[in-house]
């Protein structure tokens, strides 16, 4: 890891250093979640430099802008509910918790950021966060801490046993400045789920929507009335594949018995055997074919003409930002939050869900059909999706419109205004 260097001085009124904390231990909506959130404040301040630091297995494979610096921490893999352990080392998950944790303080020291965004999980991995907050909390009480939460954890019932137990749902209160929330309160309200203490200071953005995938949306239309226009394909997705293999055999499945042309992208986060598997089930149909990554995958979206996909956040309003009909087969275990989430979506129109021993595979083609005769979602399928810009606005000069407290968001008193200050500007790579 280079040393900083000071290039120039400038005096800026709000936000130039931004720590995005993303745990990543499993999949990749994480990390994809912020990055666009990181590339979204760039363009919104030529000044703004970002630190992402996550344990995502293949951060490498995404491309990122010059103002934003992703920084690996050593990985780890989930093993079970809120069980982890290292990942391709042997060395114990307690040592690994207090590496990640002292990187990121380190990071932290060395970056002086204005704000600390922690993306999903109050006290991260294990919570190996702990000592990183107690050390913003005691020694940079200056450095606001923000947490983004998406629209929905897990269901209701398994959260008090789950956060509620683990000190998570405290941790909101006692350690962050500001909650968003990437959803709409009157779809899920995530306070009263899950008894949130102090509510009031959550701030919902709507659903994040990203921009090429809106923008494929708009364009549906026009591109499935095009004559030249292909038809389309049967688009099957599970997310990092880690646990896809189930989903991709049955989207094999499909195009096997149907005919449609069937891209399924596994994932890189599958493993060999499983794609071996997926690879022999496909042998000898044309009409198939397998991607184990897609970097740009909004253009396999644009050209979907249906999607069967789980519930995970970023698959489910990528598809639904590009208003691609999907067949939902959600993840159950070790949360529920797919589920649910798959089912609001359904009841809006977006899709169907598939329920696992009461749909018949004949169930679930008449459905497939029915969607391949009519991609183009009605009109009065709507979903506010404007999180991204929303975010940026209250990120890059935090104390324009609001004031913070000294504290977090439990705390008394009549709060300060964040101001911003003299800062130098650095010039910083992290990954060496």
């Amino acid at each position: 890891m280079s040393e900083f260097e000071v290039v120039d001085e400038i005096t800026y009124r709000g936000t130039s250093r931004v720590v995005i904390y993303s745990h990543d231990t499993y999949g990749l909506g994480h990390l994809r979640r912020n990055i666009a959130l990181a590339e979204a404040l760039v363009r919104s301040s030529k000044t703004m430099r970002i630190v992402i630091v996550t344990g995502s297995r293949v951060a490498s494979s995404f491309e990122i802008g010059s103002q934003i610096e992703l920084v690996e921490l050593p990985p780890v893999i989930k093993v079970g509910v809120d069980e982890y352990e290292a990942q391709g080392i042997k060395i114990s998950i307690s040592l690994i918790k207090r590496a990640r944790a002292a990187i990121i303080i380190d990071i932290i020291k060395r970056f002086s950021p204005e704000i600390f965004y922690v993306d999903h999980s109050p006290l991260g991995m294990g919570q190996e966060l702990r000592p990183v907050l107690d050390f913003l909390a005691n020694e940079r009480p200056q450095i606001l801490r923000f947490i983004g939460l998406r629209d929905i954890i897990d269901s209701p019932r398994n959260m008090q046993s789950g956060w509620g137990a683990d000190g998570q749902l405290e941790a909101i209160s006692t350690f962050y400045n500001r909650v968003y929330v990437f959803g709409e309160r009157h779809l899920f309200d995530l306070a009263k789920s899950y008894g949130l203490a102090n509510g009031s200071s959550l701030r919902y953005l709507s659903y994040i929507g990203k921009p090429e995938f809106l923008e494929a949306g708009i364009r549906r239309s026009e591109v499935f009335a095009d004559p030249s226009f292909g038809g389309g394909h049967l688009l099957v997705t599970s997310g990092g594949g880690g646990d896809g293999l189930s989903l991709c055999e049955l989207g094999i499945l499909l195009g096997k018995v149907t005919g449609y042309k069937t891209v399924v992208v596994t994932g890189p986060l599958m493993d060999r055997d499983a794609l071996r598997q997926l690879a022999a089930l496909a042998e000898g149909h044309s009409n198939i074919e397998i991607i184990e990554f897609c970097a740009n995958f909004e253009a396999l979206v644009a050209k979907a003409r249906v999607a069967l996909a789980m519930g995970g956040y970023n698959t489910t309003l990528e598809l639904a930002a590009a208003r691609v009909p999907t067949i939902y087969l959600p993840r159950t275990y070790p949360r529920e939050e797919q589920l649910v989430r798959a089912n609001i979506f359904e009841s809006l129109g977006f899709g169907r869900v598939v329920s696992v021993g009461e749909w018949s595979l004949e169930m679930i083609v008449d459905q497939l059909k029915s969607f391949w005769a009519r991609p183009i979602l009605d009109d009065s399928v709507t979903l506010e999706m404007s999180a991204i810009p929303r975010f940026a606005s209250q990120i890059v000069v935090p104390g324009r419109s609001e004031r913070f407290s000294g504290g977090p968001i439990g705390a008394s008193g009549d709060g300060v205004e964040s101001k911003g200050s003299s800062v130098p500007m650095l010039d910083v790579d992290l990954r060496a």
